[in-house]
C-alpha cells in the first residue's frame, strides 16, 4: 500500500509541529523546507485545522502548532481517514469497476484483511511515539526547520 502525497505531507507537517514544540510554523516554512508547493501543502494544511489536527493563526505573527498534545494524535486513525477510501484495485471500488472476476475472487477479501492489519499496527502509535522511538527524529526536524527557515 502506498501513502498518498496528501497523507504523506500531512504526516510531515505533523511531525513538524511536534517537534516545534508548541512554535509556530508556517505553511510557507515547511513547503520550503521540503521543496513542495504551496498551493498543495495549504490543502493539506486547511484539512488538518478542519479535522482539529492544529490551531491556525492569521496575520504577520502567524503559523500553526498541534491543536492536540502528539501523545493523542494516533497514527493509524489519522491515515483511515485519509487512505480507508482508496480501493486497492479496481473491484473494491464502490461500483465495482469492470473486472470480471468481481464476487468470485478471493483477492479483494485477502486485500482488505491486509489493509485491516496495516491500520491495526498503525493504531498502536502516536504522533509522540514516532519522535520517541528515533530520539534523533526530534532534532533532525529541529535542524531542518532551522536550516530551512533561514
Amino acid at each position: 500500500m502506498q501513502l498518498n502525497k496528501f497523507t504523506d505531507y500531512a504526516l510531515r507537517i505533523l511531525l513538524h509541529l511536534a517537534a516545534a514544540d508548541g512554535n509556530l510554523l508556517t505553511t510557507k516554512d515547511i513547503s520550503g523546507i521540503h521543496n513542495a508547493r504551496y498551493n498543495h501543502l495549504a490543502k493539506v494544511t486547511q484539512w488538518l485545522a478542519a479535522e482539529d489536527y492544529i490551531d491556525t493563526q492569521r496575520g504577520r505573527a502567524g503559523g500553526m502548532r498541534l491543536a492536540l498534545s502528539a501523545d493523542k494524535i494516533n497514527i493509524g486513525e489519522l491515515i483511515r481517514k485519509l487512505e480507508d477510501q482508496s480501493a486497492l484495485v479496481e473491484c473494491m471500488q464502490a461500483d465495482g469497476g469492470t473486472c470480471k472476476l468481481a464476487g468470485s475472487c478471493g483477492l479483494s477479501l485477502a486485500l482488505n484483511r491486509a489493509r485491516s492489519a496495516f491500520f491495526s499496527v498503525l493504531d498502536e502509535y502516536s504522533l509522540a511515539d514516532l519522535i520517541v522511538m528515533h530520539p534523533k527524529m526530534r532534532d533532525a526536524l529541529l535542524g531542518i526547520q532551522s536550516s530551512g527557515l533561514n
